[in-house]
């Protein structure tokens, strides 16, 4: 690969990374808002309730589906794309954002568990659902990503409303567990975003791996 094109590559990297940088502050400052800000101004925000009692069983087995086996099997999957598509940061970047987006609702829940209803607490199975979607959309070609997103979407759909059907979560716990995906998206998004810069580096000299461009800066 030409110096050329490995200098167009990092010129696109730096200009998408402003991008994901502000997606992870709006996210961010988004979720201070929502559960900082506003409890401390008076806002309450009232335990869900069980609502359609026909679909809860329904809703009830989907919510089954989401469990830790499930998203350990879609991000080795992802790892799996990764490799093959050979992006340097991209099992990292997958990491980041699945680990990343669960740990940090889990810690939101158990801070704000005293404070707040269950239901208002970011939902981690929406949280879940969501970091494998937006991870796929991460390291698949680009010409799959319209496809992902779109179906990847209508399934996050569907366990949300899951959730709220089965009093699981309110929808400021949908609003909530999306935030904290889209704010570990975009730290991703940054990762991704010098992954073809890393891999054009390499396909110059493929002793040159990102670990060792690390050391040396």
């Amino acid at each position: 690969m030409s110096t050329t094109t490995t200098q167009q590559i990092a010129l696109r990297a730096r200009r998408t990374t402003p991008r994901w940088w502000a997606l992870t502050g709006v996210s961010a400052a988004a979720l201070v808002v929502l559960y900082a800000v506003l409890p401390l101004l008076g806002v309450r925000y009232p335990p869900a309730s069980v609502a359609l009692e026909a679909l809860y069983a329904p809703a009830d087995t989907v919510l089954d589906v989401i469990d830790v086996t499930t998203v350990l099997v879609v991000v080795a999957a992802l790892t799996v794309v990764a490799v093959v598509r050979k992006l340097p940061y991209g099992i990292g970047a997958i990491l980041m954002l699945c680990l990343g987006s669960t740990l940090t609702a889990a810690a939101g829940s158990a801070w704000l568990s005293d404070h707040l209803a269950t239901s208002a607490l970011p939902d981690g199975r929406v949280v879940a659902a969501s970091s494998v979607i937006v991870s796929g959309a991460l390291v698949v070609p680009g010409r799959l990503r319209p496809v992902v997103l779109g179906l990847g979407s209508a399934l996050v759909a569907g366990v949300a409303l899951a959730a709220v059907v089965t009093a699981g979560a309110s929808g400021i716990g949908i609003v909530g567990a999306l935030l904290v995906t889209g704010m570990w998206w975009g730290a991703a998004g940054v990762v991704m975003a010098h992954s073809p810069v890393a891999a054009a580096r390499e396909a110059r000299n493929p002793l040159d791996t990102a670990a060792l461009m690390l050391r040396r800066r």
